[in-house]
């Protein structure tokens, strides 16, 4: 009589070999899951209680405001983005972002969707969420006594954004939100000078992007590498005009603009192209940035003074010697420009043009660029709205300055007239 190894009958002697291979199995599992709940579970669950501020999660900080710190998130494809979810105050106006991090309420279900993609115009730089045009032009739709309260207008304008940013935005925003419109108002940002181009910047992060994003998920890694590694947000933005380059070329701008376009058709939208505003009249920024500029800041000083003066034929002599004497230099000739816009606005205007074109650091959208977008408009058959020559059409005299808060942002006024022909662009005709 043999006795049996184990005392369950059901059981072959040359079962055991496989049961303890897998009670193996199963204490190494526990031992990985314990591992993985004290490296990583509790650390992360004493660092999201504590909620420390995560340096990693700042972004760049636009227009000098500590408060962008609240608005501002890092993106490790997007570079920035809104916050979700944020009340707060920025450069003195109050700012709200709904759960899906864009300026406005959530939308209501069950309306028709226009998404309004941008940069700081469509966001609403310095103006109040009803001031902007996306909240006119769904108060000016909702208004519609044949179809009320129908539409939600949603604001995915971004402060800073490029064409680059925004094509990837549009790709992920217009297939989840299937909106019956697209309005595209972008150009400010393309032109400026950078180490590298916002493509070349993507392609460089394809990988550490993906990784990034990956570890940016756990609270607990992004304080243990800020710890280990405190690491600032560097700016984009080329301190030189030593081997930069713009963010966007045009060619880039073209095919980024058509992309967009193409991903809008795709979901059956209507294509709204905005030219974006552009305020000639306003002093070229950045003086500092390009050798000589204390001569010619100072120089527009003294130009200032005469004007104000009204000593009108001393300003154009004195511009007119200094153009003269520098005929390559760009602030000479927006001096003139402006000099004698008040006689002739036509003519300064176009001086005003050749000088931002020339700009080697606008803060504009250059007329070349602009020229782009109607072309685009033009080729793929877009409604199309240039609101240089609408704010040209509505201003109360020759010059439109006052439609204009600084360089390029629109007044509220500025933004209603937007959101009004844009209004009747989808009522009827599309092109302005």
């Amino acid at each position: 009589m043999h006795a049996h190894p184990t005392n369950d009958p059901a059981l072959a002697p040359g079962d055991l070999p496989a049961i303890s291979a897998r009670r193996k199995v199963g204490f190494r599992l526990i031992a990985v899951g314990l591992v993985l709940v004290i490296g990583w579970g509790i650390p992360e669950g004493i660092v999201r209680l504590a909620n420390p501020p995560l340096e990693a999660f700042r972004a760049i900080a636009f227009g000098g405001d500590p408060n962008s710190e609240k608005l501002f998130i890092k993106d490790w494809r997007l570079h920035w983005k809104l916050r979700p979810a944020v009340e707060t105050s920025f450069l003195g106006v109050p700012v709200r972002t709904n759960q899906q991090g864009m300026r406005g309420d959530d939308p209501v279900a069950g309306r028709r969707t226009v998404l309004c993609l941008g940069d700081s115009t469509t966001f609403g730089w310095r103006v109040a969420l009803a001031d902007t045009y996306p909240a006119k032009l769904q108060a000016r739709l909702n208004d519609d006594a044949k179809s009320p309260n129908s539409w939600n207008v949603v604001n995915a304008g971004v402060p800073g954004y490029s064409s680059w940013q925004v094509r990837l935005v549009a790709e992920k925003l217009v297939p989840l939100w299937k909106p019956a419109v697209v309005v595209i108002c972008l150009g400010n940002n393309e032109a400026w000078p950078a180490a590298r181009s916002d493509r070349q910047m993507d392609a460089d992060r394809a990988l550490s992007g993906r990784v990034g994003a990956a570890l940016s998920s756990s609270r607990a890694l992004v304080w243990a590498a800020e710890k280990l590694r405190p690491e600032k947000p560097q700016p984009f933005i080329a301190p030189t005009l030593d081997k930069a380059v713009p963010r966007v070329s045009r060619d880039e701008f073209a095919e980024n603009l058509r992309q967009i376009v193409r991903v809008a058709r795709a979901a059956n939208a209507r294509v709204v192209l905005v030219s974006p505003p552009v305020n000639l009249y306003f002093a070229p920024q950045r003086f500092e940035q390009f050798s000589g500029w204390e001569k010619w800041k100072a120089f527009f000083g003294e130009v200032t003074e005469l004007s104000q003066a009204g000593r009108s034929q001393q300003l154009l002599a004195k511009v007119n010697a200094a153009l003269e004497a520098n005929p390559e230099s760009f602030c000479a000739l927006w001096i003139k420009g402006l000099a004698i816009s008040d006689r002739d606005p036509a003519g300064g205007r176009e001086l005003l043009e050749q000088a931002i074109e020339q700009h080697p650091f606008p803060e504009n959208c250059k007329r070349s660029y602009r020229r782009v977008i109607a072309e685009v408009a033009n080729t793929e058959n877009t409604g199309f709205l240039d609101v240089n020559e609408l704010f040209l059409r509505r201003a109360s005299g020759p010059i439109p300055a006052a439609l204009y808060l600084d360089w390029c942002h629109p007044t509220p006024q500025g933004h209603a007239f937007m959101a009004e022909a844009l209004a009747d662009a989808l009522a009827g005709g599309e092109r302005h």
